[in-house]
Parts: structure tokens; C-alpha cells; sequence
């Protein structure tokens, strides 16, 4: 156990008197809290569970990780609050960022401990009393919201301190903790509509969806924030109407209140809810959700759910029926079907899966965000006129859309359950390429297409029928680079194989086609407005594309066993 957790420990017991005249046993106490810390430590956070999979070695540094991500995160918002003027506009941009950050990563890293229903089967069974087992858990919920608090507003209080004077930094801290209870109220008000919209049993999946988007919107303030403060140097927030109704200016109102008062209505109703407001919220949490909450999670541990046979059944029949008529239009039927079919599916249900490609997706977004935002003059009529900024932007929505359908490629062959694969070798398949065919093909279908159609519409409707040939010349250029990277890696059985760090053989695969797509664009970009040559381009690229898909099929058992090791 890390120097920190053994700290927060020390500092959590130090009531033991207190909780002796409650009945807690204190030496089980402290052997469970114990116990949890050191279990916090293996278990892997939002950041660490792709890189911990891929090189499938045990994590013992998660909680190390933990903290020293929600300190760079805190300087973040720190120089944020810097570069603005005004005291109630720096602090309401904190208080939010705080909120939204805090809330996600609790989200993201916590629910695996909330949810867990492990202690129930391990712990009650035991000689341990109910309110050892309460305690116990509640001052774990404590400790770890301190690793990530703490460590957070660390550098805020060390700036606001110097800056302002201690009473202000006294008055932040409290509100700190106002703003901690409040988003765990926010929290539990999450976990009571996630359980309320969907089954128990998707519970999880919901979870991951979450753990998702703030990987991308980590990303996106990482890419995005820096290039933007400098616009908003000189931002007032009171010039928002209606800016009191957000609780992040509750809190903000209040330091300002104790820094330079103000006599407003507005700002006085500012002190009274960031104050009453918390404590309400902890009050609902305590009377009424938490009650609400247990019991959604006894459906859990008991795996039922009241409406959850109808709905499940609905559902499948729906995905079978859409990919089902996918597999027909894109797959012959016998092998090659079947493997889209299966492929499919696991795309869908794989929890490892969803991890590491579907953020793929939100970085995209940005990426190209960022490209524009970077391209100073930029307007949809340049896209419309087709003039060199246009023509460009056209490119880089075109040939960026690979970066999806590469990355998926990549995951298609790994999966954490890997020996379950055993069963692709006791089949009766003379041609093990037609698997692997057909689950490069529902990649594409599944990951690749969606993209298409969506650009496609909204570039034609921009641009007009003019941009047509231009758009499926880029298209049949990006299936054509991605073939290649079917060809290059996806020469295993979907699914099939431990999830490992490709090395130096995969780094120069994943080189070699994003230069091959570069020099594409480039070329792309030369020929754009020659359409005569631009529509034969399109027949060859596709032809190509289509060639060497149609040679993975041909892949014999012999080359396939020769890529898995012994």
C-alpha cells in the first residue's frame, strides 16, 4: 500500500473512540479498509485498462496514477483561472471544469467499486457486524473521492492563496467540499436514471459508454482549451442572463462575496444556495436515493429485471434483422456470412472492444476540429465554391474518416477471452480466409459506411452533385488503404488472439499506410479538378480494393496457424 493510502487511513481512523460507541470493530475496520486500498492500487483506472490489457501484466500503481492525473488536470484549470481578469468569472470556470471532471472521473473509475455486490458473498458471511460492514464502506467512498479531490485543487489553492489571501483561500476550500457533495449528488442522480431507462443488466455497458466520452472529452480540453484561453482573456460570465441558475456561480458568488462583497440580491442568493443547496442534495442522497440505488443493485446481483425480457427480445430481433440483411448484401452465404454475423456481434457485445475503438471516433472529431479550427478563414462557402481551402477541407473529412476503420481492423484478431477461440479450429473449414473475410467486411460495414453516408449527404448538399466524383474517388482510395491494413494485420481469426503492444513490426505497418494515404490525398488534391480522369480513378482504386479483399479470402489454415505463437 502507497505512502497516500496509508495516510488517509491513519486520518480516517483517528475517530476509533467514536466509533467503538457506534459498535464498529475497529481491528476489522481497519483490515477491510486495508484490503480495499490495496485492491484500489490493482485496479486499473479509465487511462490504464487499454495500455494494462494490451501488455497483460498486473497494475500496482493505479491509485499513484490517479493522483497524479487529477494534478495536471488541476493545473489546467489553474492556469484557466489565471489568465482571466474578473474574481467571479476565474472562479465559475473552475467550480465548472471541477464539477464536470470530478463527476466523470468518479464515473469512470468508481462504479466498478459502487456496483461491486462481491462484498455481500465475502464480507457478510463473515463475523463482521452490519455497521462495520456500512462504515467501512462509506469511508472508503471517502478516501477515494480525497485521492482525486486533494490532489486537484492542490494547485488552485496554492495560486488563489497567493493571489487573493488566506480568508478567500479558507472560503474556497469549503466550497470545495459544498461542490464535492453536490456532484455526488449528481453522481447518484445519474446512476438513478441510467437504472431507470435501462435494464440492471446494461447497466455496465451504459458505464462504459460514459468511461468513453470522458476519454474523448479529456482529449478534446487537452487538444482544444490551450489554443482557445487566449480569446477568452477578457470573458465576463455576468453578462450571461440567467448565469445564477448554474451552481458552479453559486460557489464562485460566494468567494466573491468574501474577497469584495457586492451588494446584490443575486450574489447574496449565491452564498445561501451554495450552502443549502449541498446540503439538500446530501439529504435527498441519504432519504432517498441511496434506498432507491441498493435496491437497483440488488437487481443486479440477482440478474433480473422486470421489464428486461421484452425489451432484450425486441432489441435482437432488431440487430439480427439489420445485420442479417448487411451480411446478404455484402457476403456470400456459407462461410464467409457466418463470420460477418459473428463478427458482428462481438463488435457489439465486447466490452474490450468498445474501449478501444470507439474513442476513436470522439479523437477523429476533434482531430478534425482542430484542423479547421487551425485553418484561419475557413467558411462552408469555401466547401460550397470548391476553392483551395475547400478543396482541402473536402480531403481531410474524406481521408480521416480511415483513421475509424484502421483502428478497428487492428482490434478485430484480439480479445481479452482469447482461448475461447479454440472452437474456429474444430470446425469443418477448408478456406479459414473466408472468416477472416467476412470479418473484415462487418468492420467496414459497421464502422466504415455510417461515415460514408453521413459525409457523403452533407458534402453533396453543400457542394452540390459536382463534388459526387471527387467524394467516391477519396472513398474508394480510403477502402483501398484500408484493404491494405486488413491484408497487413487482420491475418488471424477474429477474436482470437491475446491482446498485445504491436512493437515494431505493427508501428511500421500502421507507418506504411498512413503514408500511403497521405501520398492518395496528395495526388487526390492534383487531379481534383480534372473529372474526366478523377471517374476512370475511381473504377481502378475500387478495383483494387476489391482485389485484394477478395485475396484474404484465399487464406489457407497454414497461413493462418503460422501467425499465432505456441
Amino acid at each position: 500500500m502507497n505512502i497516500f493510502n496509508k495516510v488517509l487511513l491513519k486520518m480516517v481512523l483517528l475517530p476509533s473512540s467514536l466509533y467503538k460507541r457506534m459498535g464498529v470493530n475497529i481491528h476489522q475496520l481497519k483490515a477491510i479498509l486495508t484490503t480495499k486500498l490495496i485492491m484500489d492500487d490493482r485496479r486499473p483506472n479509465s487511462f490504464q485498462q487499454m495500455r494494462q490489457k494490451a501488455r497483460r501484466k498486473p497494475v500496482s500503481t493505479a491509485t499513484l496514477s490517479t493522483m497524479f492525473m487529477a494534478v495536471v488536470v488541476g493545473c489546467l484549470f489553474t492556469y484557466m483561472s489565471f489568465i482571466l481578469t474578473d474574481t467571479i468569472t476565474r472562479f465559475t470556470i473552475y467550480f465548472s471544469f471541477f464539477i464536470a471532471f470530478l463527476a466523470s472521473v468518479l464515473i469512470a473509475d468508481f462504479t466498478s467499486v459502487l456496483i461491486d455486490v462481491r462484498d455481500t458473498y465475502i464480507i457478510l458471511p463473515k463475523p463482521v457486524t452490519d455497521k462495520t460492514f456500512v462504515l467501512s464502506r462509506l469511508l472508503h467512498i471517502f478516501i477515494h473521492v480525497c485521492k482525486i479531490v486533494i490532489p486537484m485543487i492542490l494547485p488552485g489553492a496554492i495560486f488563489f492563496g497567493s493571489h487573493y489571501n488566506i480568508v478567500v483561500l479558507i472560503a474556497f476550500l469549503f466550497m470545495v467540499i459544498m461542490a464535492t457533495l453536490f456532484t455526488l449528488f449528481l453522481i447518484n442522480a445519474c446512476y438513478i436514471l441510467i437504472l431507470k431507462i435501462s435494464t440492471p443488466q446494461k447497466f455496465q455497458n451504459v458505464i462504459s459508454y460514459v468511461q468513453i466520452a470522458f476519454a474523448i472529452f479529456f482529449y478534446a480540453c487537452y487538444q482544444l482549451v490551450p489554443r482557445m484561453m487566449n480569446k477568452f482573456a477578457g470573458f465576463n460570465i455576468n453578462h450571461i442572463k440567467f448565469i445564477w441558475l448554474l451552481p458552479p456561480y453559486w460557489f464562485a458568488g460566494t468567494i466573491q462575496q468574501v474577497y469584495e462583497p457586492v451588494n446584490t440580491v443575486q450574489l447574496w442568493l449565491c452564498v445561501v444556495l451554495s450552502v443549502a443547496a449541498p446540503v439538500f442534495c446530501l439529504w435527498l442522497v441519504i432519504k432517498y436515493f441511496a434506498p432507491s440505488f441498493n435496491k437497483k443493485l440488488s437487481l443486479i446481483s440477482a440478474g433480473v429485471s422486470e421489464n428486461a425480457d421484452k425489451t432484450t427480445v425486441k432489441q435482437e430481433v432488431t440487430a439480427t434483422t439489420y445485420s442479417m440483411f448487411l451480411a446478404k448484401l455484402f457476403t456470400k452465404k456459407g462461410t464467409e456470412r457466418t463470420g460477418f454475423l459473428f463478427t458482428w456481434k462481438m463488435m457489439l457485445r465486447s466490452r474490450e472492444f468498445k474501449m478501444k475503438v470507439y474513442p476513436s471516433i470522439g479523437y477523429m472529431l476533434v482531430i478534425i476540429v482542430l484542423m479547421f479550427f487551425n485553418m484561419k478563414g475557413l467558411s462552408f462557402g469555401d466547401i460550397r465554391l470548391q476553392n483551395s481551402k475547400g478543396r482541402v477541407a473536402t480531403l481531410i473529412v474524406i481521408y480521416f474518416s480511415n483513421l475509424l476503420l484502421i483502428g478497428a481492423l487492428g482490434q478485430i484478431t484480439m480479445y481479452d477471452k482469447f482461448k475461447a477461440a479454440w472452437i474456429f479450429f474444430t470446425t469443418p473449414v477448408d478456406v479459414p480466409g473466408k472468416i477472416v473475410s467476412g470479418a473484415v467486411k462487418a468492420s467496414i460495414a459497421q464502422f466504415f459506411f455510417p461515415i460514408v453516408l453521413i459525409t457523403f449527404v452533407c458534402l453533396v448538399s453543400i457542394a452540390g452533385i459536382r463534388i459526387i466524383p471527387n467524394v467516391l474517388f477519396g472513398y474508394c482510395n480510403v477502402l483501398l488503404v484500408s484493404a491494405v491494413s486488413a491484408y497487413l494485420t487482420t491475418n488471424k481469426l477474429p477474436f482470437s488472439s491475446a491482446p498485445t503492444i504491436r512493437g515494431s513490426v505493427g508501428m511500421l505497418r500502421l507507418f506504411t499506410v498512413m503514408i500511403l494515404g497521405t501520398l492518395m490525398a496528395f495526388a487526390h488534391y492534383s487531379l481534383y479538378n480534372i473529372t474526366a480522369v478523377i471517374i476512370i480513378l475511381v473504377f481502378i482504386s475500387g478495383g483494387a480494393a476489391w482485389m485484394i479483399f477478395d485475396s484474404i479470402k484465399k487464406y489457407s489454415w497454414q497461413k493462418i496457424s503460422s501467425n499465432y505463437e505456441d
